[in-house]
């Protein structure tokens, strides 16, 4: 089992990820600072499990707090507002520190630190312990839509899947979300192999999404993701499924980059093609993918990988992280709750 985060003793230990998958190193640190950095450098990664990180980076930063209960206010708000910008797009983070800003705001007036301090870390888990219970319902979700979807094609055989990025343990600290679907499908007996795209720049589909898939013995190829169209063209894959970082309320998406590419080669090729995340991650206060934030990273993530230059270091790059997919190119959104097919407008907003 991997073993992606965890939280013991005032202790976060994590896997950190960058070092995959030629290395298992794991970090084990008590600084809040150190974890804020293991977000903003992608050694912690994946929407739900940031937001995971989130919630224990903010206990790790209220256990070094030394003051008065009078000056913890102010403490607070600024421990935050550094959480809170280490990565702006994964809403799950923010989801994190709005559930313990609740906790603050309805305990603080009448509990001692000791108290309040228990009733974060308890609020923190349970977001972790949620994750690992979404992680397992979306995936049931998930795997009675495809059967529904692609019943004419299972009677003949099993099927092909395509996709992105990381979304597995690695990425929730559960059994996955877009992964998740693809291992129960894989239990199953519904899914012959996997395709995923490697995910540039920094490869998470041929680094993590392949080391995963191997640690449980589901068949795989990695492409490069410019090859999804051509396999596409050439019948190779029959769906494709990614996670999210943020789902606006009219189901428009951002997720890595390079989903968008290959949702609009499924849609030309008329292969369904899905979005796997939690409820937390569907923000209903943006109305469309416009409006939602990308973050665009530092350019030696592009010149260089691994730490070798592969473009000289005046190379103009534009390093977006993720692009917005449209609800129109998606066959649905699964969730924890259900699968939403189609009227996003209306259904997102029931189950947020």
């Amino acid at each position: 089992m991997i073993d992606a985060i965890s939280f013991q003793n005032g202790t976060l230990r994590y896997l950190d990820q960058r070092f995959l998958p030629l290395k298992e190193n794991y970090v084990a640190t008590k600084s809040h600072i150190e974890a804020i950095e293991a977000i903003k450098t992608l050694a912690v990664r994946g929407a739900p499990l940031i937001g995971v990180a989130a919630g224990y980076t903010v206990i790790l930063g209220i256990n070094a707090f030394q003051g008065s209960k009078e000056e913890f206010p102010a403490y607070f708000e600024q421990l935050i507002t550094d959480v809170e910008a280490s990565r702006p797009t994964a809403v799950n983070l923010f989801f994190a520190t709005a559930r313990l800003m609740e906790v603050y705001n309805a305990n603080y007036a009448e509990d001692s630190l000791e108290s309040l301090v228990a009733k974060m870390l308890a609020a923190a888990v349970k977001i972790h312990d949620d994750e690992i219970d979404n992680c397992d319902r979306m995936a049931r979700f998930g795997v009675d839509q495809i059967r529904k979807d692609l019943a004419s094609t299972l009677k003949k055989r099993k099927l092909t899947v395509l996709t992105h990025c990381n979304t597995g343990t690695l990425a929730t600290g559960g059994s996955g979300t877009a992964l998740g679907v693809i291992k129960l499908a894989w239990q199953e007996g519904l899914i012959e192999k996997v395709i995923t795209a490697e995910s540039r720049p920094l490869l998470q589909g041929l680094r993590l999404t392949a080391w995963e898939l191997e640690q449980e013995n589901i068949p795989f190829y990695s492409i490069s993701d410019s090859s999804s169209a051509f396999l596409m063209q050439k019948g190779m894959i029959d769906f494709g499924i990614v996670g999210a970082d943020r789902i606006a309320a009219n189901g428009d998406t951002a997720n890595k980059i390079g989903t968008y590419a290959h949702a609009v080669s499924a849609d030309r090729h008329g292969i369904p093609f899905y979005i796997a995340a939690p409820v937390s991650t569907i923000d209903i206060t943006i109305d469309n993918g416009t409006q939602i934030p990308i973050e665009e990273r530092n350019a030696d993530e592009l010149r260089t990988i691994f730490g070798t230059q592969v473009a000289t270091p005046t190379t103009p790059v534009i390093n977006y992280a993720f692009d917005v997919t449209p609800s129109e190119l998606l066959r649905g959104i699964i969730t924890d709750k259900k699968a939403v097919i189609g009227n996003y407008v209306e259904e997102l907003r029931k189950i947020v």
